[in-house]
């Protein structure tokens, strides 16, 4: 598996892809949301691990999102 390079503007994109706060994205990868604001204003570069976190995190949450639209949710339908 090829190793994604993660730019700011892709950890941007990502967060606001899945409607993600900074704080809650670095929950997801074990950083602070003050690194996570860093990452994406360029002040900070992620380690190689952390790129390592953000591909498994995208996949995951692409995952998830796939699997509530296959089972009908956001699609306007109400579940209880």
């Amino acid at each position: 598996m090829d190793m994604k390079t993660w730019k700011p503007e892709d950890i941007r994109r990502l967060r606001k892809r899945f409607n993600l706060s900074q704080r809650a994205l670095g929950e997801l990868v074990g950083v602070t949301t003050n690194y996570i604001y860093l990452l994406e204003a360029g002040k900070k570069k992620p380690s190689k691990s952390l790129m390592i976190l953000l591909d498994y995190v995208e996949r995951d949450l692409k995952t998830s999102k796939e699997r509530k639209v296959k089972k009908g949710y956001g699609k306007g339908k109400r579940h209880l």
